[in-house]
């Protein structure tokens, strides 16, 4: 887990970085994969679009309501993530927390056929302690995915077909606290439809989504701690 003192540091030298480009166009942004948000002088915005990350496109709608931090988006392994990293941890609050945005995956036009398959969520916080804090995700074609203090990392499979989502996120901490949550999507291939053969729908049940949310967590505590 990153020290205090260094989160700071990288939010402060984001803010400067991003600050003048974020004074150009404040509505529609492209800066990097990371922004701010909650601070004096934030750097997200609605409208903020991230660097594309490979065939993906994420453009953020609502900024999150509860605390302060650092927006991410990049590519892990094969599975894209949004980071919301709190900079201080998130503590109890009263409010419910709020975050929305959209992803899209580049059309069929532009001649890609992938569809979304799997979304996840994560969540990095106290590993001792008493501690009450959730996340929900809802999402375009996804049952809401919950992870909390006792289930830190949830799974769910998309329904099929889906090239672009909106997906909003609830967030609460009612004791201890948290360091961030990650949002993550993986994707499958597609075929041009001349060229699909019909088959069995593939079947995911609670094993297969546990082991996906488990080399998620992998994933991107490796990720976070290089």
């Amino acid at each position: 887990m990153k020290t205090l003192n260094r989160r700071i540091a990288g939010m402060l030298t984001t803010s400067l970085l991003l600050a003048g480009v974020g004074t150009l166009a404040p509505t529609s942004v492209r800066a990097f994969s990371t922004c701010t948000f909650g601070v004096p002088s934030p750097t997200c915005s609605p409208g903020f679009i991230f660097d594309k990350q490979d065939d993906k496109t994420l453009t953020l709608t609502k900024l999150p309501t509860v605390g302060m931090g650092t927006l991410q988006f990049k590519r892990q392994s094969g599975v894209y993530v949004l980071d919301v990293d709190f900079v201080p941890d998130l503590e109890a609050v009263t409010a419910l927390g709020m975050l929305e945005y959209d992803l899209e995956i580049d059309p069929i036009s532009a001649g890609n056929f992938d569809t979304f398959d799997e979304g996840g969520l994560a969540i990095i916080g106290p590993t001792i302690g008493a501690r009450e804090f959730k996340v929900k995700k809802f999402a375009t074609g996804l049952p809401m995915v919950m992870a909390d203090e006792t289930n830190p990392q949830a799974a769910e499979s998309f329904a099929s077909g889906l090239k672009k989502i909106t997906v909003r996120d609830e967030y609460m901490v009612t004791k201890g606290s948290i360091n961030s949550f990650q949002n993550s999507f993986s994707q499958q291939p597609g075929e041009p439809p001349s060229d699909r053969v019909p088959g069995p729908l593939p079947l995911l049940g609670a094993g297969a989504a546990f082991g996906f949310s488990r080399r998620l967590r992998t994933r991107v505590l490796a990720a976070r701690g290089a």
